[in-house]
């Protein structure tokens, strides 16, 4: 009998003339019954760790050339995948068959297979890497076999078998965590053990309480940051007093929407004389409070950023300090640091500097208030003297805002579902909600101070986190263009692809009812921005240099800059402190990248679960929506005004069938000839909902099924 090892295994398929199967090599090795089964585990472990590859028909070949990348997985619902590489060499696609039984979000270890060229490279999963860490969120069942959960999240498409290693008081339809197994084999399932009990399957605020854990966002702060809390008084010293500008006799005032609790950033404008003002950008000294190295700056960069829910925040900073300390609340003097700048009505700048201050907000304004005061020219609460400040700001930030258009900056006005709750968390309404003159009157002057940040901050040699948008890929703009040309749109991105050339689009549908779909394509798009030392530039807004230094109460990467920036302006900024700073930025970058995504995934699942509860109450209703998506089984139509999304299965059209057309991302009937392509607009009725599942299936309307849902 041949050696039973892997070496040996491996030795006798290379001295074979032609791959073999199982049996064939385990005759070729004279293996007996009584090893077979140890054989066949060393086979299997082999081919699960990518040593040994199947060809066709099962057999075995050794796999010398292996092209092992490590990355990360993402699932969609379908099933299948994409490992997205940590080299950046592009994404892998991941069939269903080709899992290996590793999860959604899971850092993974892939085998690229051999595929002919042009073709998108495919890989087969060989090892999860980080399943230690694993957490999971579903409703537990009980079977004859033991416990089970049913992930919330479908991208987990199978069942999780559980253990109660903790002795908790388990029941049927209980919400629960799951914490997972490591990793042992691709081919045995992932298992794990129930951590802790949510509470009961559709108890008040229980859908939200599930994504908050699934997401393992934290629920208190760590103790360790107590005693530092305790330690922060809300009065000021003189002395810090003395050593900073004072501005507390300017117009300084926060704008803010109507439920904010942090106000880290105010804004100023006084006249220096005819056409010539002094700008001023107000910012937070988070900095003076929260220490570098402390506990409760260990707590901020593991958070990374507050996390906006529908009907919560996790901030990043506890609230003595978010919503307090560090606020610029009005009638209260704050430690920040400024970004002041001379500037003419043509918007350009003569003069500007950077320094730490003091300043006293006049008033909390929102969006909302400052809007009603320029639509109804000056009436409203705010008094007669804000307002002429406002009136300026206003015709600045336009002056500015056209400025960075004719740059070739991208301006999207994409409206954002606005969901109103009541007391009990229940949906009251939700709508869209566009931005408004406002709104961009507080954006022009944050863009401003950011750049200026990293202009300053460059021009002392300090290493940043800069906020960097690439290039975007050559090939999902030229889907973008097909996909224009299908909606009658003749765009050509020949050559190199510009901001100008995307702007172009952006200015021809404006006010289309396709406006908002097409913006949302070209997001899609474009790459996403990040966090990292190396400055490549920012593409969207078409800047050189860019970074964020407006929000430290909710973001660590400005808290970070606002360290940098006040070390450069006390000369303090030591070779030392440079290498420290370098150490780590890369790291650093990374990791408020991932928790900023993280973030935006959770926002948009918490409005998901709101969206259908609302659809709940309106089932049966006909409403006009817009095509949003087309698969093989159907489209998803998303509701014009509340911005909820459906799906409309085409099994459910009985007299055709269609025939998916995935480069030009429509669908045609056989026998009609009938053509579904994005964008178009259709009227459809809410058939049924499926919150356990997050499903939403609408049905097109006829003249017939309209009347009849009137009627009912």
């Amino acid at each position: 009998m041949g050696k039973l090892t892997f070496e040996g295994i491996s030795q006798n398929l290379k001295s074979a003339t032609r791959p073999l199967k199982v049996r064939e090599l385990a005759h070729l090795m004279n293996i007996d019954s009584e090893n077979y089964s140890t054989f066949r585990r060393i086979v299997k472990e082999a081919v699960s760790a990518g040593k040994l590859a199947r060809t066709r028909g099962g057999r075995l070949t050794v796999n010398d050339k292996q092209n092992v990348v490590e990355g990360r997985l993402h699932v969609n619902r379908a099933g299948h995948g994409f490992v997205l590489p940590v080299n950046k060499t592009g994404e892998i696609f991941i069939s269903r068959r080709d899992m290996g039984g590793a999860l959604h979000g899971e850092s993974v270890k892939v085998v690229v297979k051999d595929t002919r060229t042009g073709k998108n490279r495919e890989g087969r999963i060989i090892q999860v890497v980080d399943r230690e860490k694993g957490r999971l969120v579903g409703r537990l069942f009980r079977s004859r076999y033991g416990y089970y959960i049913i992930p919330n999240d479908r991208r987990y498409s199978e069942n999780i078998e559980v253990e109660n290693a903790r002795k908790l008081p388990l029941a049927n339809d209980l919400m629960v965590t799951v914490r997972l197994y490591p990793w042992q084999a691709t081919y045995l399932p992932a298992r794990g053990f129930v951590e802790e009990i949510l509470g009961e399957v559709g108890a008040p605020g229980m859908e939200i309480d599930s994504i908050v854990a699934g997401y393992g966002f934290p629920k208190k702060f760590d103790q360790s940051v107590n005693p530092e809390l305790a330690k922060i008084r809300r009065s000021i010293a003189r002395g810090e007093i003395s050593r900073r500008q004072d501005f507390r006799n300017l117009v300084v005032f926060a704008i803010d929407p109507s439920d904010a609790k942090d106000h880290d950033d105010a804004i100023s404008l006084e006249p220096l004389g005819p056409h010539q003002f002094r700008l001023g950008v107000h910012i937070a000294d988070v900095s003076y409070y929260v220490k570098e190295g402390s506990a409760l700056d260990r707590e901020a960069r593991s958070r990374g950023n507050s996390v906006y829910l529908v009907d919560r925040v996790i901030p990043m900073l506890p609230e003595k300090l978010s919503s307090d300390i560090c606020s610029l609340v009005d009638g209260e003097d704050r430690l920040t640091v400024s970004f002041t700048a001379e500037i003419d009505e043509a918007g350009h700048i003569t003069d500007w500097m950077f320094a730490e201050s003091i300043i006293q907000s006049r008033a909390t304004l929102t969006y909302d208030e400052v809007q009603d005061y320029f639509d109804r020219k000056g009436r409203g609460r705010i008094d007669v003297k804000t307002g002429k400040v406002l009136e300026s700001m206003l015709k600045l930030s336009q002056t500015l805002r056209q400025q960075r258009l004719e740059m070739g900056s991208l301006d999207f006005d994409l409206p954002e579902p606005q969901v109103l709750l009541d007391s009990e968390g229940n949906v009251i309404d939700i709508f869209s909600k566009a931005r408004m003159p406002s709104h961009q009157v507080v954006e022009e002057f944050m863009l401003v101070a950011n750049k200026f940040a990293a202009t300053f901050l460059e021009s002392r040699g300090a290493p940043i986190l800069y906020r960097v948008h690439a290039r975007p890929d050559k090939e999902k703009i030229a889907n973008f263009a097909a996909l224009l040309n299908e909606m009658g749109y003749n765009f050509s991105f020949r050559g190199d692809v510009t901001p100008k050339k995307l702007q172009r689009v952006l200015e021809v549908v404006k006010d289309k009812p396709e406006e908002s779909f097409v913006e949302e394509i070209l997001l899609r798009s474009l790459a996403k921005a990040v966090y990292q030392p190396e400055n490549i530039g920012h593409f969207g807004l078409a800047f050189q240099r860019y970074t964020h230094f407006t929000s430290p109460i909710r973001r660590y990467p400005d808290l970070l800059v606002h360290r940098v920036l006040k070390k450069a302006l006390n000369g303090k900024l030591t070779s030392q402190a440079v290498a420290d700073l370098k150490a780590t930025l890369k790291t650093l970058g990374a990791h408020c990248t991932a928790t900023e995504i993280t973030a935006d995934e959770a926002e948009r699942d918490s409005i998901k679960v709101k969206q259908l509860e609302y659809l709940v109450e309106r089932v049966g209703g006909v409403y006009d929506g817009i095509i949003s998506g087309v698969v093989k089984a159907g489209v998803f139509v998303e509701l014009m005004g509340s911005m909820v999304e459906g799906f409309v299965p085409f099994a459910t059209i009985h007299d055709d069938y269609f025939v998916l057309d995935e480069g030009k991302h429509r669908a045609s009937g056989r026998r009609t000839g009938r053509v579904f392509k994005l964008g178009d607009k259709v009227r459809v009725i809410i058939d049924k909902v499926d919150l356990e599942n997050k499903r939403a299936d609408f049905a097109l309307v006829n003249n017939d099924t309209e009347r009849k849902a009137k009627k009912k």
